[in-house]
């Protein structure tokens, strides 16, 4: 049974099959990128934009003063539409990746899989969640007016890079969003930016009390693909100095659009939503401006829904996150890592997270036009997730809190025994737990149930 397996074996299992997960995942996309580049060499072209070979610039690290912060842009430049590689298109299925990217590529993600901690929530399942939200709703960006038969278009290729502002045209985007959403917490301390400032922890002197964990977690998984040893993968997602660039853009972006606590970069997003949506011009921008600005707002969107997915998702799937991040704030504060007891504000709090934050930003996804069914699915799961946490959260903190007053007491009585058994005590009464009785092979779910949690396994 479940039971007499060893809880390491079984989390190595999860863990091998996340990894597993990830790298099927983004060799589909690496297979999108050779496609085009195969096109691209069929018609005599190394690149559509931006030619040169890529020049890879030094480990961010090693940079004296230097941010991912300050690399954050409005816009960002998404190669404009190329007919030439339509024309050569290559079925992504067909590629054969060499053998050394799908081997770069598998350690890359278990280095990354092992850069995660054990926390309940900001762990490498959290991150996998969010690739796959985030792979969700990249194949379901679709043409803003589903009334459009482009079935009896001449340009149906050029219509949807026009009508998803250039997204579907360019692998090295897609996946670099997707490659984002892998990295965006990786070493996550299980506290926040505020925290690790009040700490004084190195990172947060480091990068000036400024989006500390995204930046963090930039870097190390920035400066680790950047390693000799990942240079046939390196090879494969940019083949020019323009992709490279983008990549390494759109990445510092959405990793950084993950903070959403931070005035600057929001209000940065507001008002570059307002640009792009609002119908009003730009003066001194072309229609090219507006676009790229339009899709950097997807993307942006995209990370960011895929972040908090699961409160966008079926009610079992956001009860179980949030009970995890609960669990994660409440080890925080009871390490004294947390200056309020979470249970003191949850039920508001994520009343408030709903109304202010979850729900306007499953709005936007609709209201960006390129998302088809799935921007209503979204909605429609975030409004009623939020009726049925008005209806029963109150009873599910309860029913939280008493579960660790529980595990508490029993702590006790364990702590008990062992101080009784140490101090040659003998017999310990009614406590008493008898090898091969029912209690002690409750005392071992029990064990096993509170490492699962602690652990975010």
């Amino acid at each position: 049974s479940e039971e007499e397996i060893p809880e390491s074996v079984t989390q190595r299992a999860k863990h091998q099959r996340l990894i597993d997960y990830n790298v099927d995942l983004l060799s589909h996309h690496l297979k999108r990128i050779s496609s085009r580049q195969d096109a691209l060499r069929r018609t005599g072209r190394r690149c559509s934009q931006g030619g040169l070979a890529p020049v890879i610039h030094e480990p961010s690290t090693e940079v004296d003063d230097h941010m991912p912060l300050d690399e954050v842009t409005e816009v960002i430049r998404l190669p404009q539409f190329d007919a030439t590689a339509v024309k050569g298109y290559v079925d992504p299925e067909s590629i054969e990746l060499p053998k050394a990217v799908t081997s770069q590529l598998r350690r890359y993600v278990s280095v990354i899989g092992a850069m995660y901690r054990q926390n309940p929530f900001h762990n490498f399942e959290h991150a996998s969640h969010v690739v796959m939200s985030v792979n969700k709703l990249l194949q379901r960006v679709v043409e803003p007016n589903i009334d459009i038969d482009f079935k009896k278009s001449k340009n149906i290729a050029s219509d949807l890079h026009n009508y998803t502002f250039g997204i579907t045209s360019d692998a090295v985007s897609q996946f670099a969003v997707v490659f984002a959403a892998l990295i965006h917490d990786v070493d996550h301390w299980g506290v926040s930016n505020g925290q690790l400032i009040k700490e004084g922890a190195p990172m947060a002197e480091k990068y000036k009390n400024k989006s500390i964990a995204e930046q963090n977690s930039v870097d190390l998984a920035w400066d680790l693909l950047m390693d000799e040893e990942y240079e046939d993968l390196q090879k494969c997602i940019f083949t020019t100095d323009a992709e490279y660039k983008r990549f390494r853009q759109i990445v510092v972006n959405l990793v950084m659009a993950t903070d959403i606590f931070d005035k600057e970069l929001g209000e940065l997003r507001k008002n570059r939503w307002a640009k792009a949506f609002s119908g009003e011009v730009v003066e001194g921008e072309d229609d090219l401006d507006d676009e790229n600005r339009k899709a950097t707002v997807v993307i942006e969107h995209i990370m960011q829904a895929s972040d908090v997915a699961h409160a966008m998702q079926h009610w079992h799937v956001y009860q179980k996150w949030n009970r995890r991040l609960f669990d994660e704030l409440y080890t925080a504060w009871r390490a004294e890592r947390m200056g309020v007891d979470p249970s003191t504000f949850w039920y508001d709090g994520e009343m408030s997270f709903f109304d202010g934050y979850i729900i306007p930003l499953a709005r936007k996804l609709k209201e960006c036009g390129v998302f088809g069914v799935s921007s209503d699915e979204c909605l429609n799961y975030a409004i009623d997730n939020r009726k049925e946490w008005e209806a029963k959260g109150q009873e599910l903190v309860a029913d939280i809190i008493s579960d660790y007053e529980q595990r508490d007491r029993e702590d006790a009585i364990r702590a008990k025994q062992a101080e009784e058994k140490l101090n040659g005590g003998g017999e310990t009464g009614g406590n008493s737990v008898e090898p091969g009785g029912n209690r002690g092979k409750k005392k071992t779910r029990f064990s096993r149930r509170r490492s699962l949690i602690t652990t975010g396994g």
